[in-house]
């Protein structure tokens, strides 16, 4: 399976870059608006675990295929296997992880039939009382947050997720063709057959669904006395018996495959596939039926059925879906750049990354299982590299602490060697849990081991072993490296991860701090970013805690090692709490907080003058916000496309006429702004596909520099309604107040860019370099030889003219 795509460059070190290159079929009008759906193919080359169908053998060997005529002297693998995800937001008893189960077998079944076979589920990880839905493709609720079943349309690995609450998986006839349909919106972006949608993707056209007004037009359920208002029914042609409800319409079992000639019911050619209603899947797809929609997201592994769907899937079998239950601990390994460019800055990128990791260290609560690995050519602990067994830590915290203080530099830079050591420890501590994670921090681009197209293979190969192993990796990087910031973005996406930039090397310690709070389920709230020589500006630092917060986190980071603060919090009843001391700053975690105003109260030693930031965290499993990118990195002057969405009781929340702002931070440190809108398509077609679901889209355009874009999201979401999700909704229905903010990067970066000299250069002579010792060590001795052959020739040359010179003395 391709996991990154290479970025080659003529000297020295490659960019592991994009794992596709979208082309905009449209040009930008807006400056906020987006694409309203995917570009084909664009979601089947997205990195996900899925065992894709690929000729078995042949000259074609591992080549993705549909059919197969496209393997010769082999054959195509018969499905494509789907491995999930799910994160139960509570501690769920064994019926429910059985009735789950269920719903995924059944559900699995369900996709296997719709799609002739060709797609089912293989593993699902269950994360029972997940401490949050980070990585998650499934989310359950629980009952008290009662969710319908949803799912964000094409947004599969980009911040989507599928989500219910338990209490509507009850039918066991009936759940798993359901779940089914939301999987067919989010990983094949096609939309509803059961709403009649205005041409444009306008407006949904709402009927009585039955009664003496039956079929009529309506705006509510005041308009059908004796029945109610609904989207009216679509349905899909079928060659035998007229028509029939398909997967996308009232629980059908079949993808519409095609209907140009609305009269014909038998015409199978493609076009409008239902000759009665121009369906939401008709009009917001360009007319596609939903069978070519699936093989439009995913051209080269699905085939579409050159006539009706088989309804019992080409005779095959789904195999039985295979299941993994985890426990909830946190097991995090830190892997550490130690390479020669590490010594640059003052202070060093090393001596920010020792507080950076300190801090995190410090900040782990009780019990959370941690490893180290340090690299840099390699990450042999015989080369002297940090080493320490993941381990749950407890009040000595020594062990760990030590290896940080003992990093050094010097070396190259072999990312891939590093992930695989922390892969083998968390393999060797258990597996994976609800909770593991990498923290990768790195200054330049892989360059080991040689030649570079082996350093290139060697990483890719590595970030698809992590996806598929369920671990992903939280990246930060710091350095001037060409492309050095879309190679960290896309192992962040290559491996379901996530990546904030310390283009700025002072960033550090607040990433690995932020990495800390969002893998152990915090969100964060609000922050202020200010000096201690004008903290008159910025204490006491008012923050919003929302109700159902099982427990805050406040944390306040300086720069200068000398300065000094002491921080004092205050709930909103005038309790007071003391944090406690960590490196370069202040922290404290509090359970089950009341909710209200709290206050952050900085008071800096005397003389302190630096710049520092304060931040919140909240766990709250009902309110939450995502930010996140349609693609990790772009080429300079592409678009970066951004997604914003706050959930709360019921699902996704809008507000009409609402705006999200992010504050952009370019390369170059200058600030500029985007603006996202739940407005859905423009006159032009730009936007997403409807008004009001809940999913604000936005582009930023202005990227011709090169390097690192931060995009910094705060909202304050106050009695928003429930998104539509493209179906009616319960307007009355009002979120609680909460406020969040989010801190995402993206890569810009150019392939053709020439690395003249990587910033490993600066320190030739790394001690625990071993393969450059071995050279130099070669070097001295092939210069001692010559030495000694000089020095040999030199004498025999003396002995030559002395007995010559005694000769002639005698003649």
């Amino acid at each position: 399976m391709k996991m990154l795509k290479k970025y080659r460059y003529s000297v020295l070190p490659g960019l592991l870059g994009s794992f596709f290159i979208l082309i905009c079929s449209f040009a930008s009008e807006s400056a906020w608006a987006t694409h309203a759906a995917t570009i084909n193919g664009e979601i089947e080359n997205r990195p996900a675990p899925v065992f894709r169908r690929v000729c078995l053998a042949g000259t074609n060997a591992g080549n993705y295929c549909k059919q197969n005529t496209q393997c010769p002297g082999s054959t195509c693998a018969d499905r494509n296997v789907f491995n999930i995800t799910v994160a139960i937001l509570y501690d769920a008893p064994a019926a429910d992880i059985t009735s789950i189960q269920n719903l995924i077998t059944s559900t699995s079944a369900a996709l296997f039939d719709a799609s002739d076979g060709q797609a089912e589920i293989g593993i699902a990880t269950i994360h029972n009382n997940a401490i949050s839905s980070n990585q998650a493709d499934l989310v359950i609720h629980p009952s008290t947050n009662y969710t319908w079943w949803q799912a964000n349309s094409g947004h599969y690995r980009t911040g989507g997720f599928m989500e219910v609450s338990i209490d509507n998986i009850t039918d066991p006839a009936n759940q798993g063709i359901i779940l089914a349909h939301e999987f067919t919106h989010l990983v094949f972006d096609a939309r509803d057959e059961y709403e009649d949608r205005q041409p444009g993707c306008g407006n949904v056209i709402k009927q009585c669904a039955a009664g003496a007004n039956v079929g009529n037009n309506c705006a509510t359920d005041a308009n059908c006395p004796g029945s109610f208002c609904d989207a009216s029914i679509g349905n899909c042609p079928h060659p035998t018996t007229g028509l029939e409800s398909s997967l996308m319409d009232q629980n059908g079992t079949e993808f519409c495959w095609g209907q140009a000639d609305s009269t014909d019911l038998t015409d199978l050619s493609g076009g409008i596939h239902d000759p009665f209603n121009t369906t939401e899947q008709s009009s917001c797809r360009s007319n596609r039926s939903v069978w070519d929609q699936v093989v439009w997201s995913w051209p080269t592994t699905f085939l579409k059925p050159t006539g009706a769907p088989d309804p019992a899937a080409n005779g095959a079998v789904v195999n039985a879906s295979n299941f993994i239950i985890t426990n909830d601990a946190v097991r995090v390994v830190l892997v550490l750049d130690e390479s020669g460019s590490m010594d640059l800055e003052s202070p060093t990128r090393l001596q920010r990354l020792q507080v950076a990791a300190s801090d995190f260290i410090a900040t782990a609560e009780n019990n959370t299982e941690l490893g180290i690995v340090s690299y840099s050519t390699n990450a042999n602990p015989g080369s002297g590299h940090a080493d320490v067994a993941v381990n749950p830590l407890g009040n000595n915290r020594s062990n760990w602490n030590n290896a940080v203080t003992g990093l050094g530099t010097g070396g190259w830079t072999n990312i891939g060697d590093g992930l695989q050591k922390a892969k083998d420890m968390i393999v060797a501590a258990g597996g994976v849990t609800a909770n593991t994670y990498i923290v990768l921090m790195t200054d330049g681009l892989n360059n080991r081991p040689e030649p570079q197209a082996t350093a290139d293979a060697d990483l890719q190969t590595k970030v698809a072993d992590l996806l598929t192993s369920g671990i992903p990796v939280y990246v930060t990087c710091t350095g001037g490296d060409f492309g050095l910031q879309s190679q960290c973005a896309e192992i962040a996406s290559g491996t379901g991860g996530f990546n904030a930039d310390s283009a700025d090397a002072a960033k550090l310690p607040e990433n690995f701090v932020d990495f800390h709070e969002r893998m152990t389920g915090f969100q964060s709230i609000d922050s202020v970013y200010g000096n201690f020589a004008k903290i008159g500006s910025y204490s006491p630092k008012t923050i919003y805690v929302d109700k159902g917060s099982e427990a805050v986190s406040f944390s306040v980071l300086w720069e200068d090692a000398k300065a000094g603060a002491t921080v004092i919090l205050k709930d909103p009843d005038g309790n007071t709490y003391q944090t406690r001391p960590i490196p370069q700053g202040a922290y404290a975690r509090i359970t089950a907080p009341k909710a209200g105003d709290w206050q952050m109260i900085i008071d800096p030693r005397s003389g302190s003058n630096t710049p520092f930031v304060a931040r919140a965290y909240t766990h709250n499993r009902i309110n939450n916000f995502i930010a996140s990118l349609r693609k990790p990195s772009v080429k300079p002057n592409e678009e970066i496309y951004v997604y914003a969405i706050g959930r709360s009781i019921g699902g996704t929340v809008t507000k009409q006429g609402e705006k999200i702002l992010a504050i952009v931070t370019l390369p170059d440190g200058s600030k500029d702004t985007v603006e996202l809108y739940d407005n859905g398509r423009d006159a032009g077609g730009h936007g997403d596909d409807m008004a009001g679901d809940g999913i604000f889209t936005g582009v930023y355009t202005n990227t011709a520099q090169k390097g690192a874009y931060g995009f910094h999201f705060k909202v304050n979401i106050d009695q928003w309604h429930l998104g539509e999700e493209g179906h009616s909704s319960d307007v009355t229905q009002k979120s609680p107040r909460f406020m969040r903010e989010v801190r995402i990067s993206a890569g810009v970066s150019d392939p053709n860019d020439k690395v003249t000299e990587p910033e490993d250069d600066h320190k030739t002579t790394p001690a625990d370099d071993d393969q450059d010792k071995d050279i130099l060590l070669i070097q001295w001795l092939v210069i001692i030889i010559l030495i000694v052959l000089i020095v040999v020739a030199f004498l025999i040359w003396r002995c030559c003219c002395s007995r010559k010179m005694q000769l002639m003395t005698k003649q």
